[in-house]
């Protein structure tokens, strides 16, 4: 498989490689995929478990109906948390 990088990732690459954080290219390139695909996983095991609470929390009746009034209260409670400058829980943005 042969990659052609842009000259800015070819340059950071080759630095990388001349601090010794690497031995070679195709070692910085395998440790880039392996953490990708760590991460991948990662999102999908929080997916699986987020999952997993609300199926429990449906089983138990433990439900709020879908309304415009439940949307205006998120949208309150997503300002409010904005102001007071709290960040989003990731699993929930895309």
């Amino acid at each position: 498989m042969n990659i052609n990088f842009p000259s800015v990732d070819e340059s950071y690459i080759k630095a990388k490689i001349a601090e010794g954080f690497y031995s070679n290219a195709a070692e910085l390139v395998r440790d880039a995929v392996r953490r990708l695909r760590e991460q991948d996983d990662s999102k999908h095991a929080r997916l699986m478990a987020a999952l997993d609470v609300g199926e429990r929390a449906i089983r138990e009746g433990r439900t709020a109906p879908y309304t415009p009034g439940l949307l205006d209260r998120i949208e309150q409670d997503a300002r409010q948390h904005a102001a007071e400058g709290r960040k989003p829980n990731p699993d929930v943005c895309l």
